[in-house]
C-alpha cells in the first residue's frame, strides 16, 4: 500500500479516536514502522495532523478546511517575512547607491576615451588641446615628417601656447629633423622658447597636455583617413607622460648641427632645380621628360628624390614647400 493510502487510513483513525494508539497500527493492522512514519510525515506536511501535548499519541487531527487555512496563514507569514527582507535589502541598496555611486561616477569620469576620425577633426582636437593648455605640453614625433602645411599650422598653435607662458617640450626624429621644412620649424620653435630635442628612435607619436590629456594615433579608417585617440584623465595621461620622460632623458638637445642633413643645407641644382620649376608650373611627367630630354621613368625617380628630401607626400606638397624655402626665387 502506498503512503497516501496509509495516510488516509491513519487520518480516519485519528478522526474516529483522538486517543488512537500507534501500536494499534503496528501490532493489530500489520503496519511497519516506516509506513507509520511516512503517513505521519505526509499528514503533518498537509497540516491535517499537528503536534499536541493533550493526547497521549502526541497528535491532533484537524479538519481539511482548518488545515488549509493554517497552511495559507503560514505561507502568508513566510511571504511577509520575505517581503520584509526584500524591503530591507532595497533600503540597503538605496543607501549604498546614495553613498557610493557618486564616488564611482567620479572615478569613471576621470578616464574618458574618444576616437576622432579625419584630418579636419584631428586638427580641431589639436587646436582645442592647445587652447586649453595651462601648464605643459609634451610631444613625440616619430616616423615620416608631417606635411609642410600641417607643420606650419602647428607652429602657429605652438607660438600661441608659448605666448601664454605654457612650458613646451618636444622630441623629433633626427632623420626627420634634417628635412628642410622641419628644420626651419624646429629652429623657429626653439627660438620661440620651446625645449626641443632629437633622437634616433622614438616609441610612438603622442601629445600630453597638463598631465591630464593624451592624444595618440589610431588605426586609419576604412576610407584611409587618419584617426586619433583622445584620452582624458590623469591615470592614463600619466602613463604616456612617463613614456615621454623616458625618451626625453635619452634625447639630444637641439643644435644647429642636429638639424643639418648629412649633405648640409641642400638646395636643388641642375635637373632638380628645373624639375622644381616645372612642378611649380604644374607640368605633366610627359612634358617634363620632353623638356629635360629624359624618360618619364627618370622624371618619376627625380620627383621621388625631391619629395624624399623635402619630406613631403606628394609632388604638389613638394612644390609648395619649394616655394616656401625660396628655391624658385631668381
Amino acid at each position: 500500500m502506498d503512503v497516501r493510502a496509509r495516510a488516509q487510513e491513519l487520518y480516519r483513525l485519528a478522526l474516529d479516536n483522538a486517543d488512537w494508539n500507534p501500536q494499534t497500527l503496528t501490532e493489530h493492522r500489520g503496519w511497519s514502522g516506516s509506513e507509520l512514519a511516512g503517513a505521519l510525515q505526509l499528514l503533518g506536511e498537509l497540516g491535517l495532523l499537528v503536534p499536541s501535548s493533550g493526547h497521549r499519541n502526541g497528535w491532533t487531527a484537524l479538519a481539511p478546511d482548518t488545515a488549509l487555512r493554517k497552511l495559507l496563514l503560514d505561507e502568508e507569514q513566510h511571504t511577509d517575512a520575505l517581503l520584509s527582507a526584500v524591503r530591507q535589502t532595497r533600503s540597503a541598496l538605496a543607501q549604498v547607491l546614495a553613498d557610493f555611486q557618486p564616488v564611482y561616477a567620479r572615478e569613471l569620469a576621470s578616464v574618458q576615451m574618444e576616437v576622432v576620425n579625419g584630418m579636419a577633426n584631428v586638427s580641431a582636437v589639436l587646436e582645442d588641446a592647445s587652447r586649453r593648455a595651462e601648464e605643459e605640453v609634451l610631444s613625440l614625433h616619430p616616423g615620416r615628417p608631417l606635411p609642410a602645411e600641417m607643420v606650419e599650422a602647428g607652429l602657429e598653435r605652438d607660438r600661441l601656447v608659448l605666448g601664454r607662458g605654457v612650458r613646451m617640450r618636444t622630441i623629433h626624429l633626427r632623420s626627420a629633423a634634417s628635412t628642410p621644412h622641419v628644420t626651419a620649424y624646429l629652429r623657429r620653435l626653439n627660438g620661440a622658447g620651446a625645449q626641443v630635442r632629437t633622437a634616433h628612435t622614438l616609441p610612438m607619436r603622442l601629445i600630453v597636455v597638463d598631465g591630464s590629456l593624451a592624444i595618440v594615433p589610431a588605426s586609419r579608417t576604412a576610407d584611409g583617413e587618419i584617426a586619433a585617440i583622445v584620452l582624458r584623465g590623469e591615470t592614463l595621461a600619466g602613463v604616456f607622460r612617463g613614456i615621454f620622460q623616458h625618451s626625453w632623458e635619452s634625447a639630444t638637445v637641439l643644435t644647429e648641427s642636429a638639424t643639418d642633413s648629412p649633405e648640409g643645407d641642400w638646395h636643388p641644382t641642375g635637373r632638380h632645380r628645373e624639375l622644381v620649376r616645372m612642378l611649380g608650373g604644374g607640368l605633366t611627367d610627359e612634358a617634363m621628360a620632353r623638356k629635360l630630354g629624359v624618360s618619364e621613368r627618370t622624371v618619376r625617380r627625380l620627383v621621388s628624390e625631391l619629395t624624399e628630401r623635402l619630406g613631403t607626400a606628394s609632388r604638389f606638397q613638394a612644390g609648395v614647400c619649394a616655394v616656401r624655402l625660396g628655391w624658385l626665387d631668381d
